[in-house]
């Protein structure tokens, strides 16, 4: 493995970088423990500062660069998981096998990954030279909990939610942690995020990507609604 510098910076070229070397060698690149959580903050500043520019002025130079550049980012990323993974899955088969393995220059996931590939190939190569395989222990009796009384507490009463003066006309589906709902408070012009085109008219709940919502909150342009 090629040597990584600890406090080595996570950018474009860097990305760009490791996933040369890994898409055109056999060996793994030598990457910091810490890489994929730099990797991780890179990706989402670069997803804050194209939302902002979206915002500002969709079809401006500098939106669609920095979505052509987290677009490639995220690309590469995938790829460079990719790559590493099926490696570090030959490195581990070599190792049960007798052979050696350097693992110095893996990332603190990797490291996990290959721990737990070399204990289930070396199980598995035990059980096919004649080892009996091991069985989990049968789980632990544990007595039904006493059904609930029936009797009402009033202590908490159950919370009320604040009804919008008009229906919404659009109703977001549940949104995972990379999104959140948010409630349009006035009309905006079609601009084209990162991966979708989008058209905000005033009482609208949508679903939005957690960077893009964040910078039409800053502006008043929406706000967030608090889902269960």
């Amino acid at each position: 493995m090629e040597p990584a510098m600890a406090d080595e910076e996570v950018n474009f070229e860097r990305v760009t970088k490791v996933y040369r070397e890994e898409s055109s060698k056999k060996v793994l690149s030598r990457l910091e423990p810490e890489f994929y959580t730099k990797l991780g903050a890179y990706v989402r500043a670069l997803e804050a500062k194209a939302a902002e520019e979206v915002v500002k002025g969709p079809n401006s130079a500098k939106a669609m660069l920095l979505q052509d550049e987290l677009r490639k980012v995220l690309k590469k990323r995938e790829q460079i998981v990719q790559y590493r993974q099926r490696k570090i899955a030959l490195l581990a088969a070599s190792k049960a096998n007798g052979g050696e393995a350097d693992v110095t220059g893996l990332a603190a996931p990797e490291v996990d990954l290959f721990e737990r590939l070399l204990g289930t190939l070396s199980q598995a190569r035990s059980v096919a030279f004649g080892a009996t395989p091991a069985t989990a222990p049968p789980a632990p009796t544990v007595a039904a909990p006493a059904p609930a009384p029936s009797t009402v507490s009033t202590a908490h009463p159950a919370p009320t939610f604040q009804r919008l003066a008009d229906p919404p006309r659009k109703i977001a589906p549940p949104a995972p942690k990379d999104l959140v709902v948010v409630h349009v408070l006035e009309d905006i012009p079609a601009f084209a995020g990162i991966d979708a085109k989008y058209t905000l008219k005033k009482e609208d709940v949508v679903t939005l990507p957690r960077a893009l919502a964040k910078v039409l909150m800053d502006r008043g342009k929406v706000r967030l609604v608090q889902t269960a």
